[in-house]
Parts: C-alpha cells; structure tokens; sequence
C-alpha cells in the first residue's frame, strides 16, 4: 500500500471562497430528498474512472480481468446496461458531470489539449468549433450546489477542465489534490514526472510520496484519509482516477499475473494490470466505508468518462467486443460505459435497469438525494435517476444526445448523434453521411438502416437538429479551402 502524505489538506489549496448562489431549487426534485439536518444529509464518493469500457467490467461480461469489488458493489445496489458518457471523450464529459448540462449547452465540446484546441486536416469538411478551453467560473457546480447544504467537498485526481486559475478549488471544491490542466499523468509511478515532456514534466498539485509508489494507490490513500476526517459529514468526495488513461503502466506483479489469462485474446496484459488494481482500490474505499460506519449513509457512485481504448500504437489494450469502434468515436464503442450507484436502504440490492442515462444524469440524480437543502443549476439538461431505483420496465421515451464536431487524435469522425428508444442516429459531418442502428437487434452498428427505414431517418435527424439549436452551441462551420 502506497504511503498517505501526513497533510492531505495542503494550506495552499485551501480554497476560502464563498458562494453566493441565488438560484431556486427545481420542483421536480425530491423523492428521496432528506431533511437539512446535516446528521442526516448523505455522503456522496463518486467514482470516475478514465477510458473504461463497460466490457472491461466483470459484472458486464468481461471474462478475463478480475473485479470482484465493482461487481460487488453492482450487487449492492443498482447497475445501468444502457449507460453512456455525454461525450466520446473526456473533458466535455466531466463538464457534463460538474454542472449537469450538456456540454453543448456550455460551450465545451471537444478535450483540452496541451497546444490548445484541436487542429483539424487542412482539407477537411468542416471547421470545429473555437470553443471553451475552461469551465466558466460562474458555472455552479456540483460543490458549489452543496455547499449551502453545508458539504464539505474536494477533487482527488484528474480535473482536465481548464487550465490554471480554473482549477477545482477555483470551481467550488474546498479541496484539490492531484488535479490540474493536464488529463494524463506523466507517469503513473512516482515521482509522476516525465521530463521528457516539456508540456506536462509533473503534477503539480500532489506533493510528497516515495519511490515505488503508484498514483492509483496513492490517491486512493488519499481518498481514505480524507473521509477520516470529515466522517461526521456530510461530504462530496469526487475521485476522477487517472486509471485507466495513457500511459499504460501497472505494477509488474500483476502484469506477470495477466500475461498467461490474456494470452491469445485481444487484451493486454498491462491494461488488464491496471483495471485490476483499480478495482482493489475501489474495495479498499469500500471497506474503508465500512470500518468507518458511513457505508449506510454514503451513496457511492461508479461511472467513466468514455469508452476504452481499442488499440494503442498497433498495441491492442481492450476488446471492447460487441461494440463497434473505442473512444473518440460516436459509435457504441466510444460512448457506452458502466454506470452503478449504490445506496443503503434506498436501492434494492441487485437492481438492474435498462433505461438509457447520459453522464449529467449525475449531477441531477445527487440534488435530488440531497433536496431542498442543495442549490442547483437551471436548468438542467440531466433527469435524476431516482425514478429508476426500482428496475421498472424500460422508459422508451427517454431521447439521448451528443454532439462532438472535432477530429479526434483517434476518430476523425466529426458528427452528432441521438438515441430514441431502440433507435440510434449518427449525422457524421466530414464526409456527409448519415447512419441509422436499430440497437436491440444491432448493438455492433453493422446494419445501417438509413435507406430502408428514411421515414425514421428524417425524423430523428429532425429531431437531432432541433435539440442542437435548443442548445444555443458554438457551432462548426465549413471550410472555405474543402475540395470534395
């Protein structure tokens, strides 16, 4: 076990503003709101993890990489097989967590990079959009909406939402450690430094450590010595994990443990290490949860940020089998995640629920655990995921959106896409092409029914750009040099 820093709450991160939120708490929360009390407020620990697939989680299928403790905690509480990052990539998504808005609506569409925005090929289609390299500050975010409910909050890891100046304890968080421009650590081994990178040498926000030591155990010290101290509550504690990002390292010892079960199959045996000692870690929070007596009162949530990466430099790392494609992309691949949230007394252990959810969904399902006593956006473009607690029949009417008009280092596939019951349209800019899945009978988009079925075509394609200009969004414009 890596050793925890004596002083996890470094003076310097401190942050002492204050929030002067005047905005009115939606109706429509509130079926499990709690009363102000702060004894009874619950926890919240949610659990972010960095390009996983929902097919590296045993729970979900996955047969060759241990995880026990995550499948544990599916069985404690309440798992999502239709979840879906709000984007195929990762900033835009942790917008959409923070602030419960669609990325769209905020204007934060594509990653931030170290060289700024993405570049685009210079015979491309389209333009992307010139949009946001950092989350406004006067966005209210999650800790800032819990603030007045009298939480105390701190980010523990990956932030990848805007620069210095934009950094966590600048967005509402109380505490920060670990979190800063950069979305992948320069190593995860200490000293997490790459001098090699002139862009991103070190973390600059985590102090201390000793040789031997691995960043995924590190911040789960971290994690832990934090809800030591604010055991009396109520407290927000988001662990964005650099795991499972780039670069793909892992202790050896569980590397020489996947090299025979991996051997022959598309997963590599470093990335199987990495998944699996995250999903120890996740059980050391757990049982922590449990030694401390807040497992009651904790309601603990599982997500990802996109999907996997399918192949690294020729070097295939997931297999992200049914799905078709991996991160960066719209297809199933880049977009489709685990999502499983436990809480004590309120979920029925093993609930299982197949009504489609989107990353904001997050923000909103906490303010409706919370209730009158939390100060949220509006609006909201997440529903709170209360309703679904019970496993009743799917909700067919539930309607999905994305819109990413970025050439990613991986996809260059710019596009937009909607999901409507069974149905999934994607409208792919560069070239013009638009692709139409039936998902209970397709999940691998391999049959475009765009031509068979144009009535539908029409529709969800209209459909698609009214919900786009609703959005108000920076938008992608042509390219004056596009020669066919």
């Amino acid at each position: 076990m890596a050793k925890t820093s004596d002083n996890i709450i470094n003076s310097k991160i401190l942050s002492g503003a204050k929030f002067g939120i005047g905005i009115t708490t939606l109706g429509l929360f509130g079926m499990y709101s709690c009363n102000e009390s702060k004894e009874e407020l619950p926890n919240f620990l949610i659990i972010l993890i960095d390009d996983l697939s929902s097919q590296d989680v045993g729970v979900y299928g996955q047969k060759y990489i241990e995880t026990p403790n995550i499948d544990q905690l599916a069985s404690e509480g309440i798992m999502w097989t239709d979840a879906y990052s709000s984007c195929p990539v990762c900033s835009p998504t942790r917008v959409a967590l923070l602030t419960g808005k669609n990325q769209t609506r905020v204007g934060f569409t594509g990653h931030i990079t170290n060289v700024g925005h993405h570049r685009h090929p210079e015979n491309s289609r389209i333009i992307p959009p010139d949009d946001l390299m950092d989350l406004p500050l006067d966005e209210v975010t999650l800790p800032k909406a819990l603030k007045p409910a009298g939480y105390t909050s701190i980010s523990i890891g990956k932030w990848h939402v805007g620069r210095e100046g934009h950094w966590p304890t600048d967005l509402g968080f109380d505490y920060n450690i670990a979190g800063y421009t950069h979305g992948a650590p320069p190593s995860h081994f200490y000293p997490y430094e790459n001098p090699r990178s002139p862009h991103n040498p070190r973390i600059p926000t985590l102090e201390g450590g000793e040789p031997g030591e691995y960043l995924t155990d590190r911040l789960t010290d971290e994690a832990i010595k934090f809800m030591e101290n604010y055991k009396d509550g109520p407290f927000l504690l988001y662990f964005p994990h650099y795991a499972v990002h780039t670069p793909i390292e892992a202790p050896q010892d569980l590397i020489e443990k996947y090299k025979p079960i991996v051997e022959g199959t598309q997963i590599d045996p470093v990335y199987a290490a990495m998944v699996d000692n995250l999903d120890w870690n996740v059980g050391r929070l757990l049982k922590a949860l449990d030694e401390m007596g807040l497992s009651d009162n904790t309601v603990v949530i599982f997500a990802s940020d996109n999907g996997a990466i399918r192949e690294l430099r020729g070097r295939t790392l997931s297999d992200l089998s049914p799905f078709r494609e991996e991160k960066s992309h719209l297809y199933e691949g880049g977009i489709r995640v685990p999502l499983i949230i436990r809480w004590p007394g309120h979920i029925e252990p093993g609930t299982v629920s197949r009504n489609p959810t989107i990353s904001e969904d997050i923000y909103a399902t906490v303010i409706d655990m919370v209730g009158p006593a939390a100060n949220p956006n509006e609006p909201l473009d997440g529903r709170s995921l209360v309703n679904d607690f019970d496993g009743s029949e799917s909700d067919t009417t539930i309607t999905l959106q994305w819109y990413y008009p970025h050439y990613a280092p991986r996809g260059n596939t710019p596009g937009a896409a909607i999901r409507s019951g069974d149905y999934k349209l994607i409208e792919f800019y560069d070239p013009l092409e638009v692709e139409l899945y039936n998902l209970s009978e397709d999940i691998g988009e391999t049959n475009n029914l765009s031509e068979t079925k144009p009535e539908l075509r029409d529709m969800l394609l209209n459909d698609l750009h009214s919900w786009l200009e609703s959005m108000s969004p920076v938008m992608h414009t042509m390219n004056p040099d596009y020669i066919p």
